[in-house]
């Protein structure tokens, strides 16, 4: 019995160091400051409507504000699901760890497919752009450090809304919308193009990508990629097989080919969902990359206070 308890013992640890190890970093770069995870929040705002009054339905989402001076960075929280189910509640630890780490977070909601399909979800992030924008005032939100990060189909709207150019595009009759400084993205599709005869990409884009490959291309923030674009932090597990790991790593070459600050997380044992549930090591990196993009010499000084 003793030898079979130390056997059972034996394999957690090692699955647990497994879990915890094995990940690949590349183009990391030093933290200029470390994530403190010890500000207060000072307050959850639940349930605020941020879509325009004569939107196809009401749109809500929760603002966490950090109980720190001056003006808040921003980060724009976007969760998974297949763009056709989940909730924002599963953002709620990240964003609560956020702004315990100075930064405001916009957690939204947005519609679903397969009733909305794309680019329904991109005009839905506009949407919360532009309440950012027109309520940073009220609470003390700094607009030009504005972030977005998302996880799964959430990555590829956050990346989407930071890197799609409006001319041309389905954003091309929206209100000036303020700019992304950075994003992080986890499991990313990056590529909607790579995908045939998916019933999740289908739904959401109300088409296989034979029929309408040009919205495939706009819909893929690969395709987007140039040299204007925020900087960007991925992480992913090489045992995805719901997304699979060069929709990461693709993304990442491309970035770095276009002179984009990108850094890209991978670890080894970790598949979409277990890097979604225990991705922590991955968002306190992610948290350096947003502290160094956003104006560090700031969030340094507030730190000091």
């Amino acid at each position: 019995m003793i030898t079979r308890r130390l056997l059972i013992t034996s394999i957690i640890l090692t699955v647990a160091t497994a879990l915890v190890g094995c990940y690949t970093h590349l183009n990391e770069r030093p933290a200029i400051s470390a994530s403190v995870d010890d500000y207060p929040i000072d307050r959850v705002i639940e349930d605020i409507v941020y879509s325009a009054a004569d939107w196809p339905q009401p749109l809500m989402a929760d603002l966490y504000l950090p109980q720190r001076p001056g003006l808040h960075p921003v980060v724009l929280m976007i969760h998974g699901g297949g763009w056709a189910n989940r909730s924002r509640d599963d953002m709620t630890g990240i964003s609560r760890k956020l702004a315990r780490n100075g930064y405001a977070v916009f957690n939204v909601s947005y519609r679903f497919a397969p009733r909305y399909t794309y680019p329904a979800q991109l005009h839905d992030m506009a949407q919360a752009l532009q309440w950012i924008d027109a309520n940073a005032q009220e609470y003390n939100l700094d607009t030009e450090r504005l972030n977005a990060w998302g996880y799964s189909s959430g990555a590829h709207l956050a990346a989407l809304i930071a890197s799609i150019d409006k001319p041309g595009t389905s954003l091309d009759a929206t209100a000036p919308l303020p700019r992304i400084q950075s994003v992080v993205a986890g499991g990313i599709p990056s590529d909607l193009r790579k995908y045939s005869g998916s019933p999740i990409v289908m739904r959401f884009m109300g088409g296989d990508r034979h029929e309408m490959p040009e919205r495939y291309a706009e819909a893929s923030p690969a395709y987007h990629v140039s040299s204007d674009d925020p900087p960007v932090f991925l992480y992913h597990g090489e045992l995805d097989f719901l997304v699979t790991k060069d929709q990461a790593t693709d993304y990442y070459e491309a970035l770095v080919a276009a002179g984009i600050d990108t850094e890209l997380y991978l670890h080894g044992w970790r598949e979409h969902m277990t890097m979604f549930l225990f991705g922590g090591d991955a968002e306190k990196r992610a948290i350096h990359f947003l502290n160094r993009n956003n104006r560090p010499e700031q969030l340094l000084a507030a730190d000091q206070n």
